[in-house]
């Protein structure tokens, strides 16, 4: 009899929770398509949706070496994880060698970046990604004689794809007095904004 009661009792419970079971509440916005909860997969967008403008700073150093730069940048959701892009970079670079006098440098420079962001490593630095890109830079300054190098970066950051975000990168190509960058280590701060 305890068996049947206990039965009985789990069946009409199961039955009431199906009952008083609500559905969810989705509230639309004007215009909205589907679930605004659901990310849309950017490879159905037009090219146009799939762009992203922005810009920032980056070589951040002060002291001796000082460098600091600003970057305008366009860049391309390859899928609703990556994104290509270019953009353009003023770099002003000033140094002291003592005895030998003091440096500076206005740089103009191009560069074509590449950003993916990982999941893993999401969960232990928030929205992290890995990023790349590639700079040349020519001197607009035509006091120093000096070529410098061509940065290739390799690093981490932390931001979503639209707004602030931060990244710390290493320049694979450093060689100091030929750097635009105060050292190998590379700091940015910027991204996406439209």
């Amino acid at each position: 009899m305890k068996k049947l009661l206990l039965f009985f009792s789990l069946f009409t419970f199961g039955g009431i929770s199906e009952v008083f079971a609500q559905e969810p509440v989705v509230i639309k916005e004007e215009g909205a398509e589907g679930d605004l909860d659901a990310e849309i997969d950017v490879r159905e967008l037009p090219f146009r949706k799939r762009l992203n403008f922005g810009g920032g700073v980056s070589g951040l150093s002060f002291g001796n070496p000082t460098s600091i730069g600003i970057s305008p940048m366009v860049g391309y959701s390859l899928t609703n994880n990556s994104i290509v892009g270019v953009g353009l970079t003023y770099q002003y670079y000033w140094a002291d060698f003592g005895s030998l006098g003091s440096l500076s440098s206005n740089l103009l420079g191009q560069r074509i970046f590449f950003r993916q962001q990982v999941p893993a490593l999401s969960q232990f630095i928030g929205q992290g990604y890995l990023t790349g890109q590639i700079e040349n830079y020519s001197n607009l300054s035509d006091n120093t004689g000096i070529n410098y190098s061509n940065p290739v970066l390799v690093g981490v950051g932390l931001g979503s794809k639209i707004g602030i975000n931060f990244s710390v990168m290493y320049d694979l190509n450093y060689s100091p007095g030929r750097s635009p960058y105060g050292s190998a280590l590379v700091v940015q701060i910027g991204g996406f904004f439209f």
